[in-house]
C-alpha cells in the first residue's frame, strides 16, 4: 500500500494499538563552531583538515549529543576569500553589530531548548580565534593577513561572536551554558591534543549530568 493509499483512506501512520514511536532523544546538545564541520569557511592557509573534524563528532556521537552549528559570522561579513586577522583588527561597531544579531538567533535556540529540559552540554569555540575563541583570542600588532610578515600574539580572552553571545544569554536570563574552545587556532597544540583534551571535557560533562 502507498503512501498515497493511506492518506486518502485516512489510515493511521503508526503501528496498530499504538499512537506514536519510541522517541529516543538524547536532549544533549552543543552548539559548535562553524569551522569544525566546515573547514572551507576557515580563512586562507588556516585549514587544518580537509572539511569535517570527524574525531569530535565521534566523541558527541557516542554520547548521544545533538549538534547546533554556529554560523560563521566572519565568512558572512568578510566573504571567503580573506586572510587572517586580530581581534583589534575585526573589532569594529559593525561588526559587533552583526555578531550580535547572529547571537540572538542562537539564544533563541537555547531559550527553546532550555524550557524544554535540556543538557546544553557546552557552547564549543575556537581557541585562538578572533570571532570564536573561549578562553584564549588573538592580537595582531601590526595588523593581519598577507603580504607582509605578521606579528601575532595569543591573548587569554574570548572572541566577539563568543563576547555577544554569551552577553545576549546573559541578557535574557537564561542560565549561562559552560563554554570551551577547541585549540585549532593555536599552533602549538597538535590535532592529537587537542582531541584527547575534548574527549575528556565531554566526558567529564556528561558524568557530572549523570
Amino acid at each position: 500500500m502507498s503512501t498515497q493509499d493511506i492518506v486518502m483512506k485516512g489510515e493511521s501512520a503508526f503501528p496498530e494499538g499504538k499512537e506514536m514511536l519510541e522517541d529516543l532523544r538524547s536532549k544533549r546538545i552543543v552548539f559548535l563552531c562553524h569551522c569544525i564541520l566546515n573547514s572551507n569557511s576557515k580563512v586562507l592557509e588556516r585549514a587544518r583538515y580537509g572539511g569535517i573534524y570527524k574525531e569530535v563528532l565521534d566523541v558527541l556521537e557516542e554520547y548521544d549529543v545533538g549538534v547546533v552549528q554556529l554560523p560563521c559570522t566572519e565568512h558572512l561579513y568578510f566573504g571567503g576569500n580573506r586572510y587572517w586577522g586580530g581581534k583589534n583588527v575585526f573589532d569594529s561597531a559593525g561588526y559587533r553589530r552583526f555578531c550580535r544579531e547572529q547571537a540572538s538567533y542562537i539564544a533563541d535556540y537555547i531559550s527553546n531548548y532550555q524550557s524544554m529540559g535540556y543538557q546544553i552540554v557546552s557552547i564549543l569555540g575556537c581557541d585562538g580565534s578572533p570571532t570564536c575563541g573561549v578562553n584564549f583570542t588573538n592580537h595582531y600588532n601590526n595588523g593581519g593577513g598577507r603580504p607582509k610578515p605578521l606579528d601575532r600574539e595569543v591573548i587569554a580572552g574570548k572572541g566577539i561572536f563568543m563576547e555577544e553571545l554569551e552577553a545576549e544569554i546573559i541578557s535574557r536570563g537564561l542560565k549561562m551554558p559552560d563554554m570551551y574552545g577547541l585549540g585549532m587556532d593555536l599552533a602549538s597544540k597538535s590535532m592529537e591534543k587537542i582531541f584527547a583534551e575534548f574527549r575528556n571535557y565531554i566526558t567529564s560533562r556528561i558524568s557530572a549530568k549523570e
